[in-house]
């Protein structure tokens, strides 16, 4: 067997390995906390490891490569046993540790800077690398974010053998939800859910402008919720939308960032949200339905603003519609898939009826395994369940890599205060003004979201840049879904955006040009933020009137961004026209009925310009 095949066998091994611990585990709470998350992190880099070849998969693997990448396995696994063996001592020793308690610091944290390389990408090693060099050297630093110094065996301990830590609050989030999340994602599509989603909405379109970009939009949201994870949703679901996309004109790059944004936007979309629904009704210690009443309506906006992008830009283009005359109905798509729903409503039902989030999701995957008996062609047989469990396994290390590296950085925030310092920084530099002050989190949320999950992100500015917030008198579930959308938002956004990355690669673009195609497409994402600390209105808090009223001038606003960044309605818009368009989609974004009134002026006022011309013409593309 050559080094690949023993490496891709070998990978596939291990992830099954890894499912069905994580599977035992949450099914009988075998294991301890630390137990379990040590071990969790240790299956997870030692596949890393063997999918993940040192020197990158461009490049020619070698002997001593596989030889090391063994080896860093086998140290791994070594810790693991090491944590289980002595749980119980490594409690009661807690603050004083041994020497071998050292060692088992240092090598754990190397080899969490390895695999944090090799899945996530040099851009969080530099992340983590700062807050680690902070910790080593904040006592030289300036007041106030200087502090008082650390030794280093207080900080290696904080940064492994803690809870604070690489086996933290992260990495219990990855192993409690987020596999688990990822697991059912496989298995649905494994057994052909992907497919079901993908034909319900095509036909839920048909014959609609703009269909085939429209279903990217509602099969990747309905997705993207699910899988929690941006990039996964664009390689599975965008293998079939893009090639849809481009049959009927939309031009690679913009069919590669509608898929990206319209899978980083799955994210927004309640019940689940990609698992950041539980976590943040975990910090904001609020309960699980709380957090879906406040993100439903800002979700749904954010959709009506891509939609009404893909409308627009499909007239640009003179695209006529499509019959697909040759798809059945959706009444027709729903008898053959019929057994994809029970999974669904089980999911919903149960997470909203406030039973245990990892409880709900095991059971949900029973029901998807048995309900797939009822149809042969989605029978989860012996090799779709070993194809799901393994696929599951190997797409979460991306994940696992992050969480392991944002572990890091909380426990140095943790340890030296410097949360609070943050804090104190961006009021001081805003003078106490809400404006600027929304602004440097919004930039600082962006950078720290550079290359990271959105999930994992959030987690990482939930304990940095949101204390501010909440500080400066914006609402706890404001300021939570405000770094929340910042950080999805970094997965569109240049230079370092994953989700579009992996939307150029499917549609074969350019990737500069794809990303900056989504970050416009996604303008209306980086408004909403801004509107609903303004208006907390909007996320349902308050007079359901105000709710309403802040709804409508909401979409009227996203609508007329949309219409600004591509430049058409019934003709193409002139150089005044587009900015008009945006400058009311601004208006719009503040409360108050007089900027209220004034956009909305403008934007009737470009509807009846546009009506006095007749005839349509093909524009550029955007």
């Amino acid at each position: 067997m050559d080094i690949k095949n023993f490496r891709r066998v070998t990978g596939q091994w291990m992830g099954l390995i890894l499912s069905v611990f994580v599977i035992f585990n949450v099914w009988t709470v075998y294991f301890q906390p630390m137990e379990q998350v040590t071990i969790f992190f240790a299956l997870s880099f030692s596949v890393a490891f063997m999918v993940r070849p040192l020197l990158g998969k461009n490049k020619k693997d070698k002997p001593w490569c596989l030889a090391v990448d063994l080896i860093f396995s086998l140290m791994l696994l070594a810790i693991a046993a090491y944590v289980w063996v002595d749980y119980l001592n490594l409690v009661y020793r807690a603050g004083m540790p041994t020497p071998l308690d050292n060692v088992v610091c240092v090598v754990g944290i190397l080899l969490t800077f390895e695999g944090a390389r090799r899945t996530v990408g040099w851009a969080m090693i530099y992340i983590a690398g700062a807050f680690l060099l902070y910790a080593f050297l904040g006592q030289y630093l300036f007041p106030p974010i200087s502090h008082g110094g650390y030794d280093v065996v207080r900080v290696i301990n904080s940064l492994f053998l803690s809870e604070n830590g690489i086996l933290g609050v992260p990495m219990n989030v990855m192993f409690n939800f987020i596999f688990l999340f990822i697991v059912f994602g496989a298995l649905f599509g494994e057994a052909g859910g992907t497919r079901f989603f993908i034909d319900l909405t095509r036909s839920m379109f048909r014959g609609v402008t703009g269909g085939p970009a429209k279903v990217a939009v509602v099969s990747s949201g309905l997705m993207g919720t699910i899988s929690g994870s941006a990039v996964a949703n664009v390689v599975t679901t965008g293998t079939f939308t893009i090639p849809m996309m481009k049959k009927v004109g939309f031009e690679s790059h913009v069919a590669g960032a509608v898929e990206s944004v319209a899978s980083t936007g799955g994210q927004l979309m309640p019940p689940i949200m990609g698992a950041a629904a539980f976590v943040m009704a975990d910090y904001l210690n609020v309960p699980y339905l709380a957090v879906v009443k406040a993100a439903i309506l800002p979700a749904i906006i954010f959709y009506i603003a891509v939609f009404a992008f893909v409308h627009f830009y499909t007239l640009k283009l003179g695209i006529k519609r499509e019959s697909d005359a040759d798809l059945p109905p959706v009444r027709k798509i729903i008898k053959d898939f019929w057994v994809f729903l029970p999974p669904l409503f089980v999911l919903v039902y149960f997470l909203i009826a406030g039973y245990s989030t990892s409880l709900v999701v095991m059971y949900t995957i029973i029901v998807v395994v048995g309900m797939s008996v009822f149809k042969r062609e989605f029978r989860l047989g012996p090799r779709k369940l070993f194809n799901g469990l393994t696929s599951a396994a190997n797409e979460s290390v991306t994940v696992t890599g992050a969480c392991a590296a944002a572990g890091m950085v909380i426990a140095v925030v943790l340890l030296t205060g410097l949360g609070v310092k943050i804090g104190n920084l961006v009021i001081y530099f805003s003078g106490g003004n809400l404006g600027l002050g929304l602004i440097f989190i919004m930039l600082a949320s962006l950078v720290l979201g550079m290359g990271m999950p959105t999930l994992v992100c959030y987690i990482l500015l939930a304990v940095t840049t949101a204390p501010p917030l909440i500080a400066m008198g914006v609402p706890p579930m404001a300021a939570h879904l405000f770094i929340f959308y910042f950080g999805m938002l970094s997965m569109v956004t240049p230079p370092v955006g994953m989700a579009f990355y992996a939307g150029a690669a499917v549609a074969g673009a350019d990737t500069m040009k794809t990303g900056w195609t989504a970050w416009k497409i996604a303008l209306a994402g980086f408004l909403l933020p801004f509107m609903f600390v303004y208006s907390p209105s909007l996320l349902l808090m308050g007079n359901p009137i105000d709710a309403v009223l802040a709804s409508i001038t909401a979409v009227v606003g996203a609508a007329g961004l949309s219409v600004g960044v591509v430049g058409y309605i019934k003709r193409p818009l002139g150089a005044i026209e587009r900015v008009a368009a945006m400058a009311a989609a601004l208006l719009l974004i503040k409360p108050g009925w007089i900027t209220d009134v004034i956009g909305i002026v403008i934007i009737v006022g470009l509807l009846l310009m546009q009506r006095s011309q007749k005839g349509l013409s093909r524009g550029r593309a955007v």
